[in-house]
């Protein structure tokens, strides 16, 4: 239980404050334990260490909701669930905000196996699901999966762009609109 207090209270300073300037000596204190009972939680007692764990956690919770199927939708209409879900996850700030994911954490996260072995696994029900939607022929097949995949990352991430005052940040119909944009984008003529 303590390692999960340690991974929320990273992930919270890493969407406050990012990567470099996340201390472990805030992080310690934010928790309520000393820096050697933070490290002895994670294998080589690094700041690394902790943001990998964190980033992985929000990985594998991003895995689960897109392997949690339903045999009662298409998978053109899973992957737009599944990209609403991801827009309304990221605009409630339950998970891991992206602010942080910074060239310099996604280069640490790429030199990690079990942050590679994540993405694959995500990256891999993706691709599945683009390309039984195009076996469904709710997808058009003259699109390339390997490049659907991208556009779906993107979409999905999109209100990392969004300016902040304009109030699209908190407006709850943005997750729809999203994923109406990709599911128009790919949909196969009829």
């Amino acid at each position: 239980m303590l390692r999960d207090e340690i991974l929320d209270a990273a992930r919270a300073l890493l969407a406050e404050k990012g990567y470099a300037a996340m201390s472990m000596d805030e992080l310690a204190a934010q928790v309520g334990i000393s820096k050697p009972t933070l490290y002895s939680h994670f294998p080589t007692k690094t700041k690394d260490d902790i943001v990998v764990a964190t980033a992985v956690r929000e990985l594998e919770r991003f895995a689960a909701l897109l392997e949690a199927g339903s045999d009662e939708q298409t998978p053109l209409q899973r992957l737009t669930w599944v990209m609403r879900k991801l827009i309304q996850i990221h605009s409630e700030k339950e998970h891991m905000d992206l602010r942080p994911w910074t060239p310099e954490i996604f280069k640490l996260l790429c030199s990690r196996e079990e942050a590679l072995a994540c993405m694959r696994r995500i990256d891999v029900g993706i691709i599945a699901l683009i390309q039984a939607g195009i076996a469904n022929g709710e997808i058009d097949p003259s699109l390339d999966p390997a490049i659907v995949a991208p556009a779906f990352y993107a979409l999905g991430n999109a209100m990392r762009f969004a300016r902040p005052g304009r109030g699209v940040l908190s407006n709850p119909a943005a997750a729809d609109t999203l994923a109406t944009i990709f599911e128009r984008g790919v949909r196969a003529d009829t």
